[in-house]
């Protein structure tokens, strides 16, 4: 059959945004004779699309990309247009196909370009195509329509071909990690710690009350939900987050460590740290030693050798001390005068300690040598003093003048037997079991130093030595590889503890804790495939899942508004088809049982359950359609100013009016929001409206374009989950969950999109084989094998 392709009717705005009215017609005043724009679909009958795409790409796509009348000025992918033009002809093809602009129909690429109204028509602002340009994108829309015809699946239902090509765009190198959330770091702390961080109220009166739970006192700090005073969780870490930290890790460490469980349970934390080296002895000099206070050198015939203080004086040394314990301190002297007995008396000082009683030498006629045993808490450089305390002059009777002579001192410790390398050996195991138990790794060589000498500083900057070990504890759960899902130490690891790590790191993301003792030894045991089937399959994947979905359509936690969430989980859990999300005709209580629905809601899922209609407004608000739309079908919608000023005057049927600004989103919007016109704001059902008329929920044929066409949601739902856009949705919101980030499905993960959509085909839309595959692939385990 030969017909006319319809053009002209359909004006379309260009990169100003104008938006003009047609008036009909084909010709253009610019390019002469009217361009021949018949079409008979059955001379291309069983053509091949390879073909069709060649001829876009030879005949049509140079014109779209050209500087003199091209496109690509207004829809560059730098452009915020629904509609991207690329420089490659294939990719370009088949994102048209894809968006109906090869239809016969109102907004179609030919009715675009033949426009009559100079300020609407494409390419705005540059010259009209010719009559042979535009005949050549009819030719190939006519092909399409004889493609289709032959029984070619339709553009939108099938996978992108333009994404079948390679990527040559380069890799991507942003951080691909995703910082712990809420409920992850509640979790992570009950299994490292066994501590859900409940403790005693602080009352006014400085006593203590009921039990409250420290999580959800600080739900805000760590950016969490709770559905009843927080329901927006935070997407990524904050100063808040780390405030939280502070109050949590001196809470959990100390008590663990203090009572010795979680990661401390068989650590002995006041066994002694520090070794205490074998015995040393330094000699000090009379004559190199600093001097305070009055001092002489006696004569050769008197005092060989050492200082002669015939007045109280000071001799002060740096002395190394190796570790803390008892050191003895020997003075060698002679007095000058014994004075009856009450001789020269000596005072020893290390460091901060002062000897208990002072020295008294009365030996006159040669250098004598007395000791005194002085105990130190700290190692380290610290002053040694020898100080002369009870000078004596009374000249009545002569030779009353006290004075004494100070040849040297020495210092041996710190006394005892030394313990070489034992202590700091059997703590730094102490580490390495720590760093095992809270960062499921062990701790390297250069680590196990640092943590050791934070230990020892703390140790002996003051505090016990407890709350030296809580205070690593701190470090290790502010570490890194403890805040983030998959630790980062897992890229500079090998083999089986990096397996371990992406293990931890799979775990905590579709378990929302980190793996069990018994699942890490099926991992060691089984391999990492059987540990991702495990994981899968833990009673903690629903709990954990049903949370995700909580959020993904925003519930309150209410059992009315978690329905959604409960159906959403039950097809996942159970490994239904993942379109039942939108066109289930059951429902799941409570309990998790499958139960019937009343037959007005059809094969609706989600979209007619009260729990997701009563948060979206319908008409005139089109919340709810813009919602399902973003939500199931990825269409994002862009509200310029210029909208807003013509909402207070715009109408249902103006929205869809193709002249109007408000038709790109709205030949969406208008049409989804009729068909929900019998479900009221609340979720109730109505066959009659606020005046007794029936209500009609049908499209109404609003948009000639609209590929949900019929009466109710069911026409929608059940035509929605053929699409690729929805499949793509599904696919990414797995990828999300284990990746914490968008499936780059143009870019440089095209691959992986096509793995999953395969996966999910062979299926029959298998939402954990989709999740089991995304685990597996290198992009997860970032390229372990």
């Amino acid at each position: 059959m030969r017909r006319v392709l319809l053009v002209g009717l359909l004006a379309a705005s260009g990169c100003e945004g104008i938006i003009g009215e047609a008036t009909g017609g084909g010709g253009d005043s610019e390019t002469g004779p009217a361009p021949d724009l018949t079409c008979t679909p059955a001379d291309y009958l069983g053509i091949r699309l390879e073909a069709i795409v060649e001829a876009y790409a030879t005949q049509v796509h140079p014109t779209v990309v050209g500087a003199e009348r091209g496109c690509i000025a207004c829809h560059a992918s730098s452009s915020s247009r629904m509609f991207i033009v690329t420089e490659d002809g294939t990719e370009t093809f088949h994102r048209l196909r894809a968006a109906n602009w090869f239809k016969d129909q109102p907004g179609s690429f030919v009715s675009r370009l033949t426009n009559p109204d100079v300020r609407t028509r494409m390419p705005q602002g540059l010259p009209a195509w010719s009559k042979a340009q535009i005949e050549a994108v009819a030719r190939v829309s006519c092909m399409i329509e004889g493609l289709e015809q032959s029984g070619g699946l339709a553009a939108d239902e099938q996978f992108p071909p333009e994404l079948l090509s390679a990527w040559d765009g380069g890799a991507n190198g942003d951080y691909d990690n995703t910082f712990i959330n809420y409920l992850q770091l509640k979790s992570k702390v009950s299994a490292v710690f066994n501590d859900d961080w409940r403790r005693p109220a602080a009352l006014p009166d400085g006593g203590a009350g009921a039990m409250e739970d420290r999580f959800d006192k600080n739900i805000g700090l760590f950016g969490g939900v709770n559905f009843r005073s927080n329901f927006v969780e935070a997407r990524a870490s904050t100063p808040e987050f780390l405030l939280g930290l502070d109050q949590l890790a001196p809470d959990v460490c100390g008590r663990a460590a203090s009572a010795k469980t979680g990661p401390f349970q068989g650590i002995d934390v006041v066994a002694p740290i520090i070794d205490v080296p074998a015995e040393t002895t330094t000699t000090f000099e009379a004559e190199t030693v600093n001097i305070g206070n009055r001092a002489n050198v006696g004569s050769a015939s008197t005092n060989p050798a050492g200082f002669f203080c015939y007045t109280n004086c000071d001799l002060t040394a740096d002395f190394d001390a190796l570790a803390p314990g008892d050191y003895r301190v020997t003075v060698r002297a002679k007095a000058d005068n014994d004075d009856g007995g009450n001789g020269p008396k000596i005072d020893v000082r290390l460091g901060a300690v002062q000897a208990s009683m002072p020295l008294t030498f009365t030996d006159q006629s040669q250098y004598v040598e007395q000791s005194v045993v002085i105990r130190i808490t700290a190692a380290g450089r610290q002053p040694v003093t020898v100080s002369y305390i009870n000078d004596y002059n009374n000249p009545v009777p002569a030779g009353g003048d006290r004075n004494v002579y100070l040849d040297r001192f020495t210092i041996t410790g710190p006394l005892g037997q030394g313990t070489g390398t034992t202590r700091t050996t059997a703590a730094k195991t102490a580490i390495d079991t720590l760093f095992q138990r809270m960062l499921f790794r062990p701790a390297t060589a250069a680590e196990q130093g640092t943590t050791y000498t934070l230990l020892r500083d703390l140790a002996v900057l003051g505090g016990t030595q407890t709350e030296a070990w809580s205070g690593v504890c701190e470090a290790l759960l502010r570490h890194p590889d403890f805040l983030f899902t998959v630790p980062p130490s897992s890229a500079s690891v090998t083999g089986a503890a990096r397996e371990r790590l992406i293990a931890v790191g799979l775990s905590q993301h579709v378990l929302g804790r980190p793996p069990t003792s018994a699942e890490l030894n099926v991992l060691s045991t089984q391999g990492y495939p059987a540990f991702v089937d495990a994981a899968l399959a833990s009673p903690d994947f629903e709990k954990y899942y049903f949370t995700r979905v909580q959020l993904r359509i925003e519930s309150q936690g209410t059992p009315e508004s978690d329905e959604p969430a409960r159906l959403w989980t039950h097809v996942v859990v159970n490994r239904l088809p993942f379109a039942r999300i939108l066109d289930a005709d059951f429902t799941v209580d409570g309990n998790g049982a499958k139960q019937t629905r009343p037959t007005e809601h059809g094969k609706t899922g989600v979209l007619t359950m009260k729990g997701y209609v009563g948060s979206k407004p319908g008409l005139p608000h089109y919340n709810y359609p813009a919602r399902v739309l973003s939500g199931f079908m990825g269409t994002v919608f862009e509200v310029p100013p210029e909208v807003f000023d013509q909402r207070g005057t715009a109408t249902a049927t103006s929205t869809v009016d193709p002249t109007s600004i408000c038709y790109s989103c709205h030949q969406l919007l208008t049409p989804l929001a009729h068909q929900r016109l019998k479900w009221a704001d609340d979720g109730s059902y109505r066959t009659m409206d606020e005046q007794g008329q029936a209500i009609d929920d049908s499209d109404r044929s609003l948009v000639a374009t609209y590929p949900y066409k019929g009466n109710g949601i069911e026409a929608f739902s059940t035509k929605a989950v053929k699409k690729e856009a929805f499949v793509r949705r599904m696919i990414a919101m797995q990828f999300r969950l284990l990746m914490g980030r968008e499936l780059r499905y143009r870019d440089d993960e095209r691959d992986l999109y096509r793995q999953l959509w395969d996966v999910a085909t062979t299926s029959q839309g298998d939402l954990k084989a989709v999740l089991r595959h995304v685990a597996l692939s290198p992009t997860f385990t970032r390229g372990a094998p």
